[in-house]
This record gives structure tokens, C-alpha cells and sequence, in this order.
């Protein structure tokens, strides 16, 4: 497992060093490419401008993605939040002894423990904003 790990974060890093030397061939090629035309210093600056929408449009992207996911995973738990008051339901109906065991044990561990029960009643409570 350590080995496959290890296996995962080489291939990574070469993986990430490749994309380096690229970006910098990519640089250096454009800044070859347009060095005559507009001499060293506006070549450095257009190179500089260039890698900076660069940048900017992938952090965009990222960005944008990360809303996607973020409003996927807000629709998929109020979907389940929707759905678990049913299932709940249908527990309690198809399974009543099942039930009444799980009520006693919560009454048992109410007794006992009347901390525990007063903190898990404040987590749920959160959860219900």
C-alpha cells in the first residue's frame, strides 16, 4: 500500500515537472519568436503578460468549478435531506420492535450519560439552520 503511494506521488511530480519544462520552453519560444520584432524589453513584458492571463483564466476555470461542485453538493444533500425523513418513516413502519429497541437504548443512554445526550442534542440542533 506504501509502495502504491509512493508510486502515486513520483508520478505526480514527474508528472508536474513535465508540465514545468513545458511552460518554460512555451515562454522562452515566444519570447524568441517576437524578441526581433519588438526588442528584449517588450518581449520580456508581452511574455509576462501572456503567463499572467494565463494565470488568471486558469484560476477562473478553477474557479467556476469549484461553484459547480459546491451547487451539486448543496442540490445532492437537500435532496438527501428531502428523502430522510421518508426513510425514517418507512424504518419505523417496516420494523417497529427494531424501533422500540433503538427508543430504549437512546432512554438508557439518556440516563446514563445526560451530558452526552445535552451535546448531541446541540449538534443536531446546528444541523437543523
Amino acid at each position: 500500500m506504501f509502495d502504491r503511494a509512493m508510486a502515486a506521488v513520483v508520478a505526480t511530480a514527474a508528472a508536474a515537472a513535465a508540465v514545468v519544462m513545458i511552460v518554460f520552453a512555451l515562454g522562452f519560444s515566444l519570447y524568441a519568436l517576437i524578441e526581433p520584432n519588438v526588442g528584449a524589453a517588450a518581449a520580456s513584458a508581452i511574455v509576462a503578460l501572456s503567463a499572467a492571463l494565463f494565470v488568471a483564466l486558469f484560476a477562473l476555470l478553477a474557479a467556476f468549478r469549484k461553484r459547480q461542485h459546491e451547487r451539486e453538493a448543496a442540490i445532492a444533500q437537500a435532496e438527501l435531506m428531502d428523502e430522510l425523513p421518508m426513510g425514517l418513516g418507512d424504518i419505523v413502519r417496516d420494523r417497529p420492535l427494531v424501533t422500540l429497541a433503538v427508543t430504549a437504548l437512546g432512554g438508557i443512554l439518556a440516563a446514563r450519560h445526560p451530558t452526552l445526550m445535552r451535546d448531541l442534542i446541540h449538534i443536531a440542533a446546528r444541523f437543523r439552520r
